[in-house]
């Protein structure tokens, strides 16, 4: 699987571990995220559909257009039917080219749906790692946590596609342990190279 970040290693770094996220805890994740969009979506296009669909009826000499129910009932299953695939579309797409990994210089997070995207944070620049177990991964039952990293460049609060993330990981804080050794024993080489 080391491979598979060979197009944005340098020449002397080694990948030391790779990670593949829950599949089950970035589902539901992903799911329920998508859920409250795909209400206001549905209904969105679910109450335009109906409109058009509607039935035009002359009361006092004027003509008034009354809702079908039936084929806005229609219109937003339709809809979320639709919606739902998509999410689920996504998520396998979003889950194929997921993974996570630290080397013995920087950490590298590989995502993306259509294309692959890499970003990387230096070893060095990691000024604080932090351990979230959510309500979420206490429901899935899975033991899984999402491991954020920070820095200046980067810090914990920053919105959340700007965050440095291992997201939906399996036993997050055993994984947590052995990525800080890692950042510990990198900055101690470095600082004993500058001495």
């Amino acid at each position: 699987m080391e491979e598979i970040f060979s197009p944005v290693l340098d020449k002397d770094e080694k990948v030391l571990k790779v990670f593949k996220p829950n599949k089950a805890k970035m589902f539901w994740s992903m799911f329920l995220r998508g859920l409250f969009t795909v209400v206001w979506v549905c209904l969105f296009f679910a109450f335009g559909f109906g409109i058009g669909l509607g039935k035009d009826v002359v009361e006092n000499g004027e003509t008034v257009t009354y809702l079908n129910n039936n084929a806005f009932y229609i219109a937003l299953a339709c809809s979320f039917v639709v919606c739902m695939l998509l999410i689920v579309l996504f998520y396998h797409l979003a889950y194929k080219h997921t993974f996570y990994s630290y080397t013995n210089k920087r950490i590298l997070i590989r995502k993306g749906i259509i294309g692959v995207d890499y970003k990387s944070l230096d070893m060095g620049m990691i000024g604080a790692v932090s351990v979230n177990v959510s309500l979420l991964d206490k429901l899935v039952h899975k033991n899984t946590g999402t491991i954020v990293f920070g820095s200046m460049a980067s810090p914990m609060v920053a919105r959340d596609s700007m965050m440095f993330k291992f997201a939906h990981l399996k036993e997050p804080y055993e994984t947590y342990k052995e990525i800080k050794n890692e950042i510990d024993d990198f900055k101690k080489e470095k600082e004993s190279s500058k001495k």
